[in-house]
């Protein structure tokens, strides 16, 4: 397909050879310094005999000391930071090829560790005690997958077959460049201090913190222990070690104070994974060790933390009691956290969040982890960074109860946060071109969500909008499949497939729901949750081709025609269309033509777009090829002369599609002059309500503004004698195409301005008023009629 990068499209080095069955990573937090040092143990299980080297990924940090199962390896370490210097603009190039195995999926690996050959590796008796106790720390559920880069040809078994090796590594983090991000430390910041993990979960982006195979492929359980200070005032008052005799001295950044009640506040971590353990050390009652417990396989970018003097709030409290006993045991907790002070503007925002976990649970599945955390900090990269049962989100999605402009994006927001522990965190996408498998069903079960929240209107208002930008974006880009793979490139491009992947599921549930009578996305979204429970999906890495499947399994129906206009083609259709009545033969004549082949192959400059298109051109990224033809069936329906609407399903299988519409009503249409007989009885004295019920018609919009002053003030109209004429004349209301909203396209159709009127004052569907919005703007530019 067009849009493929080559030279991104997998790792150009061999398999691990080996499977991380469990990772232990010790860190010490520096506020001080703003670093960190900590040990990890990591448990491989090879995949055969002849294994010497081990490739680990770690980055801006030092190694102290590395060890394999208590023997003292070769290691080659480079930095790829270090080969990072400032030049000018004419060394692009050479810095491109620098860092271009960063951009590899997965990332080339920057540790090499060759074993030494008093460390031998024998196969293991699976009666044995040794192969027990792997098989206890082996995560349940998790396979070799012998067709995934990250696997051995001879990998074909789960179970470990040769005695696990243990590499034991020190390190020390001192010049943090990305991975942690610390606030308030700067002199003259009068925030509170606080640090976090500013991992992502899409490609290109893992976690630079410790050692580790970071691949999302790559999972394990682990066991995490972070050592801060126990108090907000103990962050600087740190007794020296270095120098003997000091026993309170201040480090770099002495000049930040606190007032003694927040001296007093206490530092609470919060990280992936359920809390074991939270204690004070017994030698230095200054610093305290929280240990967390990850008992699910995840990968290393899965994995999140941060630390603060943060306020507590129970999010579980705001469940119905009705809720909270249907569920009962089954009931998710809920934690929320933020900085001293914005309690109460966490409770505004997030009072939605018991009932959100509550309809993903009971609509697609159960929960994927034992408890669900929420802390909100400042200077997020991103509103959100999800990581395992874990979101750290931004403190500018938080607003207090006097204000609710931005009540819906925020909780759309940090809904989706919640949704992507369901696919995203325990489903990922195998290679990167699935990535839009879930990031468009996470944004999907998002925004069912939110139509159980504020409405089928509000629902239907935003997709038709999202559907507009869409048109408008998708030009001379990738298709959503292809773009994927150029996020390592240009990290933009995932909102653009936030915004399209989701709009296609929604029209492709439309089509299979018409056709079944069932609501069929909701039954395979379930089933691609139950299948990854299950263990079905191995290594819980979705593909395209399973998702289209169990779309084609659950749907009945094949579905290569659509996969390949919507996820694997470009563009989206653009349709003009022409109506006309036929009074001889009773039938109303359309003509529908695609014309998205006609736009200009050359777009204008604009400043959005131009650091994509320098990327793109650079990278040898091209859009893809602009498909002549969609194909599908549309709804077309008509509003007769009685005012019953008919409805018609019209096959669009050419580039130009004509057809007749049979007409069922022998009345013509219904005239515009009730205004104008009320108008004249209220001069004569009259009663404008006596006369014959045949010409009432319901005026929507109300009657407001009648007088001749306000007409003239608010420049509005009657309708001419020569438009009386012909609207007496029309045999029907108005058309509407796309009637069930089952396209994401741009519609034009060529209707006189009265029927837009009507289309406007009568039809209810909030998409329906908003398409008059959008036609009509150009219609009536001097009066507007009334």
């Amino acid at each position: 397909m067009p849009g493929v990068v080559d030279t991104l499209a997998g790792p150009s080095w061999p398999g691990l050879g080996y499977t991380v069955a469990h990772q232990k990573v010790e860190l010490e937090i520096d506020f001080a310094n703003r670093s960190l040092k900590g040990k990890t143990e990591i448990i491989i299980h090879p995949h055969y005999r002849d294994l010497r080297t081990i490739r680990l990924n770690f980055r801006q940090g030092e190694l102290k000391r590395l060890n394999v199962s208590g023997k003292v390896p070769t290691v080659k370490y480079v930095d790829p930071y270090e080969s990072l210097q400032l030049y000018g603009p004419h060394y692009h190039p050479r810095l491109t090829s620098k860092i271009d195995r960063l951009l590899k999926t997965p990332a080339e690996p920057d540790l090499l560790v060759t074993l030494p050959k008093s460390v031998r590796i024998e196969e293991l008796d699976p009666f044995s005690v040794e192969a027990q106790d792997q098989m206890a720390l082996r995560a349940p559920g998790t396979t070799d997958d012998t067709e995934g880069p990250l696997s051995s040809k001879a990998a074909d078994t789960s179970l470990p077959r040769f005695t696990a090796l243990t590499v034991y590594i020190e390190f020390v983090v001192e010049n943090i460049r990305d991975g942690l991000q610390f606030v308030g430390l700067e002199g003259g910041d009068r925030r509170y201090p606080h640090a976090y993990t500013t991992n992502s979960l899409n490609h290109g982006t893992g976690c630079p913190l410790f050692p580790c195979v970071d691949d999302p492929s790559s999972r394990c359980t682990w066991e995490i222990s972070i050592r801060c200070p126990c108090t907000l005032g103990d962050i600087f008052e740190r007794k020296s070690r270095d120098q003997s005799g000091t026993t309170g001295s201040r480090t770099k950044n002495h000049d930040r104070f606190f007032a003694p009640d927040d001296e007093a506040l206490d530092l609470s971590v919060v990280c992936s994974g359920d809390l074991t353990d939270d204690i004070v050390d017994p030698r230095d009652p200054s610093q305290k060790t929280a240990s967390f417990a990850c008992y699910s396989p995840l990968s290393a970018r899965q994995i999140g933390f941060a630390v603060g003097p943060f306020e507590y709030v129970n999010l579980s409290d705001f469940r119905e009691s009705d809720q909270d006993e249907q569920l009962g045991q089954n009931a998710i907790p809920l934690h929320a956290f933020c900085l001293p002070g914005r309690g109460d503007e966490v409770r505004n925002t997030c009072f939605p969040m018991a009932k959100a976990i509550d309809f993903f649970s009971l609509t697609y599945g159960s929960y994927p982890f034992a408890s669900y955390k929420i802390c909100f900090v400042d200077d997020a990269p991103e509103d959100t960074l999800p990581t395992a049962c874990f979101s750290i989100c931004s403190s500018h999605l938080l607003f207090p109860e006097e204000i609710i402009d931005p009540m819906y994006d925020s909780t759309r927001i940090i809904t989706h946060a919640l949704a992507v522990q369901w696919i995203g965190v325990n489903i990922v996408p195998k290679e990167p071109a699935d990535t839009w498998v879930t990031v468009g069903v996470a944004w999907y079960i998002t925004d069912t969500f939110m139509r159980k929240l504020c409405g089928n209107n509000e629902y239907r208002f935003r997709l038709k909008q999202m559907s507009d930008r869409v048109c408008d974006l998708d030009y001379e880009r990738p298709s959503i499949h292809d773009m994927g793979n150029i996020l390592s490139i240009d990290p933009s491009e995932a909102d653009f497939i936030a915004l399209k992947a989701p709009l296609v599921l929604f029209i492709l549930d439309r089509r299979l729901t018409k056709a079944s009578g069932k609501a069929t996305m909701s039954r395979i979204i379930s089933r691609l949750f139950l299948n990854a429970r299950m263990g079905e999906i191995p290594n819980g890495a979705v593909t395209s081709s399973l998702f289209q499947k169990t779309c084609e399994r659950l749907g009945h129906a094949k579905l290569d025609t659509f996969f390949h206009q919507w996820v694997y083609g470009a563009g989206c259709p653009r349709f003009q269309a022409t109506q006309r009545f036929n009074k001889k033969k009773l039938v109303v004549e359309m003509m529908i033509k695609q014309v998205q082949s006609d736009q200009p192959s050359v777009r204008d400059l604009e400043k959005h777009a131009f650091m994509r298109d320098v990327k793109e051109e650079i990278r040898n990224v091209y859009a893809g090829v602009i498909q002549p033809v969609f194909t599908g069936s549309m709804t077309i329906r008509i509003h007769e002369a009685d005012g019953t609407p008919y409805e018609h399903i019209v096959e669009i299988k050419e580039g130009i599609t004509k057809f007749d519409i049979p007409y069922n009503t022998k009345y013509k249409r219904l005239k515009r002059n009730k205004r104008q007989k009320e108008r004249a009885a209220a001069v004569v004295g009259a009663d404008g309500n006596t006369e014959v019920q045949e010409d009432v018609l319901l005026y929507c919009l109300g009657d407001v503004l009648q007088t001749e002053e306000e007409m003239q003030q608010w420049r509005l109209a009657d309708w001419s004698k020569e438009d009386e004429e012909r609207m007496g004349q029309e045999s029907y209301e108005w058309i509407r195409m796309d009637a069930d909203f089952e396209w994401i396209c741009k519609l034009s159709l060529v209707m006189p301005g009265y029927m837009y009127l009507s289309q406007l004052q009568q039809d209810r569907d909030v998409v329906a008023q908003l398409e008059v919005g959008q036609d009509t703007l150009l219609s009536f530019q001097t009066l507007t009629v009334s």
